[in-house]
């Protein structure tokens, strides 16, 4: 029970952190968003390997499309400076 509250602790900092960060429009939040969203994509793959579902297909397709979604917005931002 420890472990999962100091888990949860600091995955809200994180949170918090990126919210902030996308709130004040600054640029290392999109890349943190980036890599944060990304990050659960192996997970994603893990659990699909021990039980297929359509579900968790379904999740990793739209996790997925989300980050290139990202990435192809800050490309085009950089773009237009």
């Amino acid at each position: 029970l420890k472990a999962a509250s100091v888990g949860t602790f600091i995955y809200a900092a994180l949170l918090l952190t990126e919210g902030t960060g996308l709130l004040l429009r600054k640029r290392w939040a999109e890349y943190f968003t980036i890599i944060t969203t990304a990050g659960l994509i192996p997970l994603e793959i893990y659990e699909i390997v021990h039980r297929v579902t359509t579900a968790k297909i379904v999740i990793l397709a739209i996790n997925v499309a989300i980050v290139v979604y990202l990435i192809a917005r800050i490309r085009r931002a950089r773009r237009r400076q």
